[in-house]
């Protein structure tokens, strides 16, 4: 796809669906619109893509690029192509849920940037542990400013993605939840 290694790659990489707030994507890029050196990855399909693509589009945002969805077992590959990863998720979808794709993230020695309610344990979780950053899902100006926070400081990227590693390992490797879940079946037997 003749991805310039020398921008800053803020990706999202999934389904494009009900639960995914485009719309935060679409206000943080135009809030960004003008750092040339950034740019929106955007990498999937889903019921709402198409609505997103028009919208970008009616906006003008040149600093959004979409890519088809890819195989899943090149997943590794197309997470490297990124500075830092974006999970944008409406209000209301957190609760005490975890998306499966912060570990993948993790596995992968990526930064995840949430969009997620601040009175979560998952919006806590990544700033508690120096695991990668979250900002607020009603303030696009905050998502913003976390982005420049990350590319103007790329050293810390690297120390998050590490502390990232180490991390997902420790939660949620196979070696773990397969221990997990061997002990919830002793127990439920």
């Amino acid at each position: 796809y003749n991805i310039d290694p020398n921008k800053f790659h803020v990706q999202f990489a999934g389904t494009i669906g009900y639960v995914l707030d485009y719309k935060m994507i679409l206000n943080v890029a135009e809030l960004l619109k003008d750092e040339s050196n950034i740019v929106f990855q955007i990498i999937g399909d889903g019921n709402t893509k198409t609505q997103f693509v028009q919208e970008a589009l009616n906006k003008r945002l040149t600093n959004i690029v979409f890519y088809p969805l890819q195989p899943l077992e090149i997943v590794p590959d197309v997470y490297s192509a990124c500075s830092i990863c974006l999970i944008p998720l409406k209000r209301g979808v957190i609760g005490t849920g975890f998306p499966s794709k912060s570990a993948l993230l993790m596995a992968c020695r990526r930064v995840v940037l949430n969009s997620v309610e601040e009175d979560s344990d998952y919006y806590k979780m990544f700033i508690d542990n120096n695991i990668g950053l979250s900002a607020p899902n009603s303030e696009p100006n905050k998502v913003a400013e976390a982005i420049m926070y990350l590319y103007k400081n790329r050293r810390i990227i690297d120390t998050m993605a590490s502390n990232a590693k180490i991390y997902g390992e420790q939660y949620f490797s196979r070696k773990v939840n397969t221990a997990k879940f061997i002990d919830l079946y002793k127990e439920v037997y």
